[in-house]
Order: structure tokens, then C-alpha cells, then sequence
């Protein structure tokens, strides 16, 4: 599919300039496909580090050595779930290094679901050595282009291909994306990978949020309704392990000094709209929901793009849903009518707020529009002066 294979993806796989690969995004978007359809089997070495029991990272050289034992050209090693082996990336670098010496060819591909993990190997050990092609959730236009899906199907089933296999079986439907996708991101990206204290009150707090999609709720109001003990500092520290396996991201609130949206109650959205907590979404496309949507759109949009920023502005009883920012750059602002009485504020009051951007009005008329864009360009292309 073109978007497994993107001409970057294709360009860079096949003149790696002597650099790692490095495919990341959460699980079950693809990135293993388009791993698998890129080699050349007879030219190449698929190994996955995804197993019950954690492997050594002698489990690395022992298949970097059978990569290099493959007849040339285009040799090519690809390990899959790299984050999941202890010191992954000093053994890589070591191999990767001596490789380099020795002028020996190999094409070297990382995949891996932890952001943080992937993200922390790579800079301490590995700077230099590599290039990353990010892989997001499926955006309803490839979803309407492949499996014609329609707004309302990917409302409720959101960015997961496989999903949508099930869409004629709700039951199935909301086991798999529980059972098969949820719970092994949860218990195996987050849990067992970082240092969390109490994995219960990190997995409250995704399951109380998933049913307040793109709603401002405090970290203290949240802890009132969570069992167990912590305080806002912990509940953040999980927010951030969530937002790094792209789950559920809290979105600041815009202000000109940094400080003030680092302290700001968040908003909140579920990264994947096939994860809102099922009796929310089935109550309809509207509300909430409807925002989450358009959030949950924008912020895939810009996934791996550390550039921008997706924040939110509310004063009093005047709001803005979205509002998108590059390099502290303000593009475009996005006001969602999703039927919630609220009133959009006079540009006199934006500019005054320091939001002198255009202003893009998503409604249910015009939502299927906005949600077939396939770019953050076209987006911000879209929005009136």
C-alpha cells in the first residue's frame, strides 16, 4: 500500500547512505509490514524481540552475524521490537561501528513501539548513525481509501487496519483493540519497560480518561475519582508514559510564556478514536466525542514532528478547541461546533490574547473534508485568513 510505502521510505531503504533505519509509531500500524515488503527474503534477516521473556543482547550479535554470513549485495538485518533487549543500543553501536571499519555492507532496520525507550537508545548511543521514519496511526482517508470506511465506522473502530476485519462484530471488535492492542502496549511497552511504582493507578488513569475524551480535567480532580494512593506529580509522570506510547496525550494550554502551559490543566485526548471507552463513543458522533476526533486527526498528523505543538486557549467563558504552533509560530487555530453551547470569541479578543491566526471553523458539515487530509499542510492550507 502507498502508505506502507511512501517514496521517502522506499528512497531511504534503498540508499540508506550507510545509516540505521529506524521505523517507530505504536503497535499494529504497520511498521513490520512494510519492513517485510521492503527486503529482499533471500537477501535478508527478520528477527522480532517481542517474546514473554526479555532476550540478551546476545540475541543481537548472534543474528547480526547470520546477516553478515548473506550473499551480497543489499544484506539487510532487520530486528524487530529492539527496545524490549537490555543495553539494545551500545550492542548495535558496537556491531554497527565495527562494521564500519571492517567496510562491510549491511543494511541495518530497527523497529521498536516505545517512544522513550527507542528515543533514549538512540541518543545516548547511537548519535549520528541513524534516521527515523515515523509511523502513526492510519488517518480516515487511507482507512476510507482501503477498507472504505466510512466517518462514523472510523469514529468508533479509529486508526487500527486490522480492526477493521471485526466491524461487523462489536463484541470482537472491542476484545481485540482491548486484548490485542491495549492491554500488550499497557502491560508490555509501558509497564515492563519503565519505571512505574503503582501500574494500577497508570492503567485508572488511561481508563478514567478514555471516558472523558477532550474534556479539562486537573490531575487532582482525577486522583479524587482513582483508588489507590499518588498525587499530581506521579499522575503526570504516567500522563507522559502514555503520551509516549501515543495513547493519550494532554494538551497544554496556550499561553506566550512556557511556564504558564507547562502548569496548565489539561486537555485531554485519546491519541486513537477506536480507544474512547466504548459506552462514550456509542453515544454518538457529537460532543465530546466529536472533538476528540478532530484533535485525535491533528495530533497524528504531526506525530514524529517535534516542531509542532497542538495546545488549546480558554478565558473565562470563551475557548478555542485547538490550536497548532511550529517553533513557538503560530499557524492556525481550530474551533470545533460539535453542539456543546460555547461562543467563539471576537477576533479583537483572540488578538489580544496573542492569537492573531487564522481560525478554522470543523463542523459535522465539513468534518469529512477536514478528516481526508493527509497532511499537517493541507490542514493549515485549509484555514480562512
Amino acid at each position: 500500500m502507498d502508505r506502507m510505502l511512501p517514496e521517502s521510505l522506499k528512497k531511504r531503504w534503498d540508499d540508506p547512505k550507510g545509516l540505521i533505519q529506524v521505523f517507530t509509531g505504536p503497535r499494529q500500524v504497520g511498521k513490520t509490514t512494510a519492513a517485510l515488503a521492503l527486503m529482499d527474503p533471500e537477501h535478508a534477516i527478520y528477527a522480532d524481540a517481542d517474546l514473554p521473556t526479555p532476550p540478551t543482547a546476545d540475541f543481537i550479535t548472534e543474528h547480526w552475524n547470520r546477516a553478515r554470513r548473506l550473499p551480497p549485495p543489499q544484506r539487510t538485518l532487520i530486528l524487530d521490537e529492539v527496545q524490549k533487549i537490555p543495553r539494545w543500543s551500545e550492542e548495535v553501536k558496537r556491531l554497527f561501528d565495527e562494521d564500519r571499519r571492517e567496510r562491510a555492507e549491511l543494511r541495518v532496520c530497527l523497529l521498536g513501539s516505545s517512544a522513550l525507550l527507542m528515543e533514549k537508545g538512540l541518543a545516548e548511543s547511537l548519535t549520528g548513525r541513524f534516521e527515523v521514519s515515523y509511523f502513526p496511526y492510519w488517518t480516515y482517508g487511507e482507512c476510507r481509501q482501503c477498507f472504505g470506511a466510512t466517518l462514523e465506522e472510523y469514529a468508533d473502530i479509529g486508526g487500527y487496519p486490522k480492526a477493521y476485519d471485526l466491524r461487523g462484530d462489536h463484541e470482537r471488535l472491542e476484545s481485540y483493540l482491548r486484548d490485542g492492542i491495549l492491554e500488550p502496549t499497557l502491560g508490555r511497552d509501558v509497564l515492563a519497560l519503565h519505571s512505574v511504582d503503582k501500574p494500577a493507578l497508570l492503567r485508572q488513569l488511561f481508563w478514567y480518561v478514555s471516558r472523558l475524551p477532550s474534556q479539562v480535567v486537573s490531575y487532582e480532580k482525577i486522583l479524587g475519582h482513582l483508588q489507590g494512593r499518588g498525587n499530581s506529580a506521579t499522575l503526570a509522570h504516567y500522563a507522559e508514559l502514555l503520551a509516549a506510547a501515543f495513547l493519550l496525550v494532554p494538551l497544554g494550554k496556550f499561553s506566550r510564556r512556557a511556564y504558564r502551559t507547562k502548569r496548565s490543566v489539561p486537555k485531554w485526548i485519546v491519541a486513537n478514536p477506536g480507544l474512547v471507552a466504548a459506552p462514550v463513543k456509542r453515544a454518538g458522533m457529537r460532543g465530546f466525542v466529536f472533538e476528540n476526533l478532530i484533535g485525535a486527526h491533528l495530533l497524528n498528523l504531526i506525530f514524529g514532528r517535534k516542531e509542532y505543538q497542538l495546545r488549546f486557549w480558554r478565558q473565562d467563558s470563551c475557548e478555542i478547541d485547538f490550536i497548532l504552533v511550529r517553533d513557538d509560530e503560530l499557524l492556525a487555530a481550530f474551533e470545533v461546533k460539535s453542539g456543546r453551547v460555547k461562543r467563539i470569541p471576537a477576533r479583537q479578543r483572540l488578538e489580544s490574547a496573542g492569537l492573531a491566526c487564522p481560525l478554522r471553523v470543523i463542523s459535522p458539515e465539513n468534518a469529512e473534508e477536514f478528516m481526508r487530509t493527509m497532511n499537517i499542510s493541507g490542514v493549515i492550507q485549509g484555514a480562512p485568513a
